[in-house]
């Protein structure tokens, strides 16, 4: 069955709404929204009034009434973010592992089955690289999801490999199953998890476990820049200093 054929639309308008609402900079009214999204305005004012009753939405008075986002999904964000424990005591020691390295610093997790990076610090680099945070990372191209997915027990890595599907994004990119399982194994032997040209053609990333108080593996930190500092031996041993001290700080801080 398609996508279309399972899609509810009340469901769909609504998030569409959601949506443009939120790339918009000025409030729209019923008119510009039902035109602009192709909803009737019978059914889209159903939609506004729940959405408004809720505070996804805000209805601003007026002749005619206009509609702008609402507090309740900054709400829901702010209320994400929190759950990251210790989320700001991250920055002091990726903006020196950024000064240390040049390189732009991230920090991903392993949280309900997804890897996904919740902080970064930029590098002031010609050459930068912009993650999207709280969004779901690709794991065979993410140097941090690989180490944390290398670091978590067996079963419940089986568990997420058995549901996975491997995309390739550049010619290095692994997307054979049993070749991924043999850099996972790499990656747990060596301590540390690589990203050689695998996300984007002359970009490496090299990250490195944090450990819980318990000694299990959530998280990781990172570093990705240009790929001839991966080249280079001794640029790869002071990345992967640097890193190694960045982890053990943010671990002390933790706890």
């Amino acid at each position: 069955m398609s996508d279309h054929m399972n899609t509810v639309p009340a469901v769909a308008r609504a998030l569409d709404l959601i949506e443009f609402l939120f790339s918009e900079r000025e409030p729209k009214t019923l008119r510009e929204l039902s035109q602009t999204l192709n909803i009737p305005t019978a059914s889209l004012f159903r939609i506004l009034k729940d959405l408004t009753r809720r505070e996804y939405i805000t209805a601003l008075e007026g002749t005619p009434v206009r509609y702008a986002i609402g507090c309740r999904p900054f709400q829901l964000v702010s209320g994400y973010q929190d759950r990251f424990d210790g989320r700001e005591s991250l920055k002091p020691a990726m903006e020196e592992l950024t000064a240390r390295t040049g390189q732009t610093a991230q920090y991903a997790i392993f949280q309900n089955g997804q890897f996904m990076y919740i902080e970064q610090s930029l590098s002031s680099a010609n050459l930068n690289f912009l993650a999207q945070l709280y969004t779901p990372l690709e794991v065979n191209t993410s140097a941090g999801a690989k180490i944390i997915l290398a670091s978590l027990p067996e079963p419940v890595r089986e568990q997420y490999l058995n549901g996975l599907t491997l995309r390739r994004r550049t010619a290095r990119t692994i997307g054979d199953m049993e070749q991924f399982r043999e850099e996972l194994s790499l990656s747990e032997k060596r301590g540390y998890g690589l990203d050689l040209e695998e996300a984007a053609a002359g970009i490496g990333c090299m990250a490195v476990p944090v450990l819980d108080q318990d000694g299990s593996c959530r998280s990781a930190i990172g570093v990705t820049g240009p790929i001839e500092e991966y080249q280079d031996a001794a640029s790869f041993r002071h990345i992967h200093t640097c890193l190694t001290e960045a982890a053990a700080k943010i671990r002390s801080r933790r706890w």
